[in-house]
């Protein structure tokens, strides 16, 4: 498991990674993170991560992984409540 919080940078803004939540699957690590950002803007961010680097490739996943994905997801407390709103 990656060090939270750590720092993230990109070309808008920088910030924290507060709360992760992933899996290992058969090609990939399906992550969703929870970013904030300096400014107080908090952000979900879905990614990977391959041989334990970022990839800037887009996430897909497969749907026996999306459920395991979602268990984690589920116990990351910031992260869930963020992730419920998409069902509302």
């Amino acid at each position: 498991m990656r060090k939270v919080p750590r720092p993230f940078k990109m070309p808008w803004g920088k910030g924290m990674v507060v709360e992760e939540a992933s899996i290992s699957s058969r090609y990939h690590e399906p992550t969703v993170q929870l970013l904030e950002f300096d400014n107080g803007h908090k952000v979900i961010r879905f990614c990977s991560y391959n041989d334990g680097r970022f990839s800037r490739s887009p996430l897909m996943i497969g749907e026996k992984d999306l459920r395991r994905l979602g268990k984690a997801a589920a116990k990351a407390r910031q992260i869930r409540k963020l992730v419920s709103k998409l069902s509302e």
